[in-house]
């Protein structure tokens, strides 16, 4: 019996605002969706027209896991793609309201580079008054309107508690939030690779070519 791949090597990057922005230029080139929820946050935001929104910095986290050999596939599945390699990334642009809003347009990607693999996922987070760790997440309807869904932040801020230890949740909890930028810089800063990976977690939702490396957060 051969022995399932093990992890054999796994990175993590935190990006300068420049460099994330241009991240998601490039996945808004190829992803509508990111356009839309922007195009949408003036509204949601209540802005009288013609009004600029008011943007902080960009975040990005990347991270690659690779494997020693490929991953076996489930019975029943067919492909030829082999996978060896876990691309994961989160990008937010962050944007502060005039009422004291605090809102982050997220994207997060997972793939395997080579193969069609991939995942993207696309919400905004909106906290008001500091409290970030319960904000509300937005999707953006197909008419370009912003509404609230449930699923991804929950399990993210579950997988920091659960599989990234006492470090994690003591950052959750005491890291900066006086906006998204500097919550999410602080987070990534102490949490390292397991905030990317909680974020992965949450949009792979147990798929069996990204949750080896992502975990399997049951949205």
């Amino acid at each position: 019996m051969t022995a399932d791949p093990r992890v054999k090597e796994s990175t993590f990057e935190i990006h300068n605002s420049q460099a994330a922005a241009d991240e998601w230029r490039r996945i808004a080139g190829y992803e509508s969706v990111l356009d839309e929820m922007i195009g949408a946050l003036p509204t949601r935001l209540r802005l009288a027209k013609g009004t600029p929104l008011n943007e902080g910095e960009t975040v990005g986290f990347t991270s690659v896991t690779t494997l020693d050999g490929p991953l076996p596939t489930p019975a029943g599945v067919t492909t030829r793609d082999q996978v060896e390699k876990l691309n994961n990334g989160f990008f937010a642009r962050t944007f502060t309201g005039e009422h004291g809003e605090q809102m982050a347009a997220c994207a997060t990607v997972i793939e395997v580079p080579g193969t069609g693999f991939k995942k993207v996922d696309a919400f905004v987070l909106e906290a008001r008054d500091g409290d970030l760790l319960n904000a509300k997440e937005l999707g953006v309807t197909p008419a370009n309107v912003l509404e609230e869904r449930d699923g991804w932040w929950d399990a993210l801020t579950g997988c920091l508690g659960r599989d990234c230890g006492g470090v994690c949740l003591s950052a959750a909890l005491s890291c900066p939030k006086v906006n998204w930028a500097a919550f999410l810089i602080c987070l990534a800063g102490r949490c390292g690779v397991c905030v990317v990976k909680c974020a992965a977690c949450a949009t792979c939702d147990c798929t069996w070519w990204c949750k080896w490396a992502a975990g399997c957060c049951d949205n």
